[in-house]
């Protein structure tokens, strides 16, 4: 089964463990899509400025055209910041 890694604050939000990554989502922006419909209720802190996903650990933005594929690392990352 694929997964989806979740960091931070997203881990509060959607419970313990990792995600189910559903099988017919194949890019970073259909996953965001489908999060947004599945948990309403955060729909926002799931957007492009609030979160991040991570494929085999590169960010990605919902505009690359990055195919998920069986085996991929995905993560949810809220967003960073350093000093």
């Amino acid at each position: 089964m694929r997964e989806i890694l979740l960091f931070g604050r997203l881990r509060g939000a959607f419970g313990d463990g990792p995600l189910p990554l559903p099988e017919d989502v194949r890019t970073a922006a259909e996953l965001r899509q489908r999060l947004q419909r599945d948990y309403p209720e955060i729909a926002e802190r799931l957007s492009a400025s609030s979160m991040r996903i991570a494929v085999n650990q590169t960010l990605v933005s919902d505009e690359d055209a990055v195919m998920l594929s069986p085996g991929d690392e995905v993560a949810l990352l809220p967003p960073l910041s350093g000093g």
